[in-house]
């Protein structure tokens, strides 16, 4: 025999984390202090492209700063100074590289690249040299080397001098263009650090 129901459905109580905004977005964890390169260096925007960048710093031409600061690391890990260090080793020990996220390529800029490099610098070869007293050098698409202003922001450089950057890599003296075989190779950006120049419109 069937029954009537003689009380009424109560709806389960919902979480205010549901409703409210503010608690959906809030941040569990405790504030941690402000680092203006950390912070930008892990904000990831909406995405826009797909490709992935390496960035691969030649460090060679830092030595004549690190030597006028009467910091001799650098000289020291030279072939000429370590017979035994091979060529290739010395290659690798003189270049710093990363590989940018698509997103990261948004809001990654030159001034944040130069604290990493000093930072890597620092560990390296227990030397610090200011982020400030270093530039980055790129070769424009007419193969013109030119010094990277501090503000600018990665994808802005990859879009004015390198318009082929999602699609191919540039190769070689002429600059031709090899197609990428798939969305997982990363575009190739070489660059070279240098001590800063007072005028960075004039090249030695």
């Amino acid at each position: 025999m069937a029954h009537s129901s003689n009380y009424a459905r109560v709806a389960a109580d919902r979480s205010r984390s549901r409703d409210d905004p503010s608690m959906l977005w809030s941040n569990p964890t405790p504030a941690r202090p402000h680092n203006q390169y950390r912070d930008s260096w892990h904000y990831n925007p909406p995405l826009r492209h797909t490709r992935r960048v390496l960035v691969i710093v030649n460090l060679e031409q830092v030595r004549p700063l690190m030597n006028a600061h009467h910091c001799d690391p650098m000289e020291a890990t030279t072939c000429r100074e370590l017979p035994s260090l091979g060529r290739l080793e010395e290659y690798a020990l003189f270049t710093y590289s990363f590989l940018v996220h698509p997103a990261q390529t948004q809001t990654l800029t030159v001034d944040i690249m130069l604290y990493y490099i000093s930072q890597h610098i620092t560990y390296t070869w227990d030397c610090y040299l200011e982020p400030s007293s270093m530039d980055l050098r790129w070769q424009d698409s007419t193969g013109d080397t030119f010094v990277l202003s501090k503000g600018q922001i990665l994808i802005d450089l990859l879009r004015e001098h390198r318009t082929h950057w999602t699609e191919g890599q540039d190769q070689g003296l002429l600059n031709t263009i090899r197609n990428f075989a798939n969305p997982n190779q990363p575009y190739i950006m070489r660059l070279s650090c240098h001590e800063a120049l007072p005028n960075p419109n004039v090249l030695p």
